[in-house]
């Protein structure tokens, strides 16, 4: 919010506390609308350097998560209604943390509303220096700064001019480092150089003794997985995901999922990861929250539980209807889907069932057909950006 918005302040508090009031009627309208209040009143008391606004703001986040936690406990909730609710509290919890200050962390704690530059210089680098021996002096002005803004800004830096050279610091900063806010600086970082060496390395931290990294090496997954994925394949990250669950922490699990379903599409394809882990107790709960997403990246995942050679129905057909859920959404991924040894005869039938076509299991048929048929539905590719392949038809050559 900048400086010319200063004279709006009083107006925008004032809407919002128009729209809380008109809200107070529905408990989950109250909620949606604390958070907006909350979010204003922190807006607010960081472009005037008010400290007890942020704060006001903050008990405003806290409150309008009692009555998420609240609205979660009313009997006759539909699952979509609950997915949509936990996708909530998932955002307001990390706006609390953001706004609160961590003495866990063992660093200064972060200030409310408290101002910092965030201006540095970043040193140039020198002719005929190598740039890992520029990313040391880069660290060294990083070390000397009391600034953590400025220090966040000197990381994102060596990460954009040093790329992958600059890993290194960028690891060793990433173990060490405890203010909050330069925290989230060096975690941006490291997600700008990306690449299978960082998920390769966030995924070295899903180890017990590693514990106190847990949640700064998914934070980091998190924003890679925010990328485009022509700028950054997903599937490391994917892996890298796996490797959280395979851990079988029931606690982390359920975090990891009510995060990635809260992304939206940035999540949908980690989302199914813990569908390859053997199940601990959450592949149903798994499978309903795919069921809500309209894009075929939520497909493999329901196709590998669908395995026939396991001859459990109780098994498979939960993802059978997930699937018909999905409707339209899915029959791209499942067209490509029908060689799959293990579960081609559910893929057959479920394409049937929800394209009301009969071809068996003949991919090569129906990707004739598809090539023509999806023309009728612009819908699933109503925003390319967002969709697999950027939205492009399956091939029709081979079989």
């Amino acid at each position: 919010m900048t400086r010319l918005l200063r004279p709006l302040l009083p107006i925008l508090l004032l809407a919002a506390l128009g729209v809380q009031a008109q809200a107070e009627d529905d408990p989950l309208e109250a909620a949606k609308s604390l958070v907006e209040l909350g979010k204003t009143l922190i807006e607010v008391g960081q472009d005037v350097g008010d400290e007890k606004r942020v704060r006001e703001g903050v008990a405003k986040l806290r409150e309008a998560k009692k009555r998420f936690e609240e609205a979660l406990r009313k009997p006759g909730l539909s699952e979509v209604e609950s997915n949509r609710i936990q996708a909530w509290l998932v955002d307001v919890e990390s706006r609390i943390d953001w706004y609160t200050p961590s003495k866990a962390a063992g660093g200064p704690d972060r200030v409310p509303g408290k101002v910092f530059s965030g201006e540095v210089k970043i040193p140039e680098m020198k002719p005929g220096e190598r740039i890992g021996s520029w990313c040391r002096r880069v660290r060294k002005v990083y070390d000397a700064s009391d600034d953590p803004l400025g220090q966040a800004a000197l990381a994102r830096g060596m990460a954009t001019k040093g790329g992958v050279n600059a890993l290194p610091t960028l690891y060793d900063l990433f173990q060490k480092e405890a203010h909050a806010e330069a925290r989230v600086g060096v975690h941006e970082a490291l997600a700008t150089v990306g690449t299978s060496r960082v998920a390769n390395k966030m995924a070295t931290y899903a180890s017990r003794s590693k514990e106190k990294h847990w949640a700064n090496a998914l934070d980091v997954i998190y924003l890679c997985l925010e990328k485009p994925e022509r700028n950054e394949p997903e599937k490391p990250y994917l892996r890298a995901i796996r490797a959280f669950h395979k851990l079988k922490n029931r606690k982390l699990s359920l975090g990891i999922q009510k995060h990635l379903h809260g992304m939206g599409v940035p999540g949908t394809a980690a989302l199914g990861e813990i569908i390859y882990v053997e199940d601990f107790g959450y592949h149903d709960y798994t499978i309903g929250l795919l069921a809500t997403k309209q894009d075929r990246r939520a497909v493999p995942p329901l196709v590998h539980k669908m395995n026939r050679f396991k001859f459990e129905g109780r098994v498979q057909r939960p993802a059978h209807e997930a699937l018909l859920r999905m409707g339209w959404y899915a029959v791209p991924e499942l067209v490509e889907r029908l060689n799959d040894k293990a579960a081609g005869i559910w893929v057959s039938w479920t394409l049937r069932k929800i394209t009301g076509e009969t071809m068996g299991t003949d991919r090569r048929k129906w990707r004739d057909w598809w090539a023509k048929e999806r023309v009728r539905h612009p819908e699933l590719f109503d925003d390319p950006d967002e969709r697999p392949d950027g939205g492009k038809p399956p091939t029709t050559t081979g079989g």
